[in-house]
């Protein structure tokens, strides 16, 4: 029994889920049910009108920020003129940078010990830095933003800096870069800030048109979002290439190796993709290194396509990565790839320094126990682990008191036999680099 539906129109067969949209291209573009208030395009889908409005044939438009009362009044505008908010609206909250506004919490697993108070009204953590092998100077601790999205992402942003984070982690897919720009920019001086973005891996090697490199595009985009003229450090996303529509190239799941879906050969962007085009790619982005690029540096490279691309670098006289930015925790430690980094010179940064809710890391019992030893919170311990191991790291919270604990691991020292304990729990195989980041890609090594 066929699992697609058929177009009453056009006999045309088409997945369920699907079929309504598919329905409106035999409809007038003039009947589609949607359309934008400011300049009236219509379009298919609430979808559509909220990535139109994101554009830049609106960019001189101040449009308002996703999930403030503004905002709803343009995505819910119908065809006849009004205004059809949906049922359950989000709360809007103060934007201004004089108090702390008031977030709503994500984060529920990050948890605070009830005794914890922050006597200081105008607190401001303590950050360290690191030298990178270009001469700049980049924080210890950022703030990330990876899946903060509209308001939230707006007020966790001016809640970091009020606490005293001076560094964002972004990226272009991530599609916040704009709201991390709208909240830098309430903090007057630039220069104390450390600004990183990623290129996005579908937009690798050149146009096959114009010859033109994907990434100065991209760059432009990014540079524009964020209302900056520069970018501290710009890193490339992945080492493999996109995928058409999101279509993943495996099976989700944590296991090695993953199960390949059919016909996935044929869905890469670029098609023509190939290993040395991320080598092409990276010549292209050191272009920039000097102009509108502080640093560049790679996210998700095994020790062999680091030490590929260290090889490129010395044959085509290129700058060497300042920054590699992969998985690492207890559980997958990525102890190769942290040792390359620092027989070049290399920052290694952490993301997923606290784990996911699958691997339950801030619930471990090795954790905890420390923790508690150490009148701290579990993800200072983890947090702490990754700073004596010489990484820096990217931790997101929504929660300004969590965000001040993330940050406030500096007054503090794990001992030996709690570091040796913390070491014992990996269970990543040799040579792993990804557990909880890519569930639906192949481990990195695969490309």
């Amino acid at each position: 029994m066929s699992s697609k539906a058929k177009c009453e129109v056009c006999d045309k067969e088409v997945n369920p889920s699907g079929l309504k949209k598919h329905m409106l291209t035999h409809v007038p573009q003039s009947e589609w049910p949607h359309s934008c208030a400011l300049c009236g395009k219509r379009m298919q889908a609430r979808q559509d009108v909220a990535k139109h409005l994101k554009t830049k044939v609106h960019a001189n438009d101040n449009v308002p920020l996703e999930g403030t009362q503004e905002w709803n009044d343009l995505l819910y505008h119908d065809k006849q003129g009004n205004c059809e908010p949906p049922k359950k609206k989000q709360r809007v909250l103060p934007q201004t940078f004089a108090h702390e506004p008031e977030v709503i919490d994500l984060d529920e697993s990050n948890q605070v010990p009830e005794d914890a108070t922050w006597e200081e009204e105008n607190y401001e953590a303590y950050n360290e830095y690191y030298d990178l092998n270009t001469g700049y100077k980049m924080p210890v601790i950022q703030f990330g933003t990876y899946k903060l999205k509209g308001i939230d992402c707006y007020n966790s942003c001016i809640s970091a800096l009020q606490i005293g984070y001076r560094g964002f982690d972004t990226a272009s897919i991530y599609d916040n870069e704009e709201l991390v720009g709208k909240a830098v920019k309430e903090f007057t001086n630039r220069e104390e800030l450390f600004i990183q973005t990623k290129l996005w891996r579908s937009y690798q090697g050149a146009d096959p048109k114009t010859g033109k490199p994907k990434c100065d595009a991209e760059l432009k985009k990014s540079l524009r979002k964020l209302g900056l003229d520069y970018i501290d450090l710009w890193l490339l996303h992945w080492p493999g290439p996109g995928r058409h529509l999101n279509y993943p190239p495996v099976k989700q799941g944590m296991t090695r190796p993953k199960t390949v879906i059919p016909d996935n050969e044929n869905t890469k962007v670029p098609t023509d993709w190939g290993p040395e085009m991320r080598l092409q790619t990276w010549k292209f982005m050191a272009k920039h290194v000097g102009e509108k690029v502080g640093s560049i540096g790679v996210c998700n490279f095994s020790v062999r396509q680091l030490q590929e691309l260290l090889d490129y670098c010395e044959e085509e006289s290129l700058q060497i990565p300042a920054v590699v930015q992969n998985e690492c925790h207890p559980l997958l430690q990525g102890t190769q790839v942290r040792e390359l980094c620092k027989s070049y010179g290399i920052v290694f940064q952490a993301y997923a320094s606290l784990g996911a809710g699958s691997l339950g890391l801030l619930e471990n019992p090795s954790v905890v126990k420390i923790a508690t030893n150490l009148g701290v919170t579990p993800s200072q311990v983890l947090l702490r682990w990754a700073f004596q191991h010489e990484c820096a790291v990217v931790p997101k919270s929504v929660n300004p008191e969590r965000q001040r604990c993330n940050i406030d691991i500096f007054n503090f020292e794990l001992p030996k036999e709690a570091m040796e304990e913390l070491n014992r729990l990996e269970t990543a195989e040799k040579g792993q680099n990804t557990m909880v980041g890519w569930l639906r890609e192949h481990d990195p090594d695969f490309y």
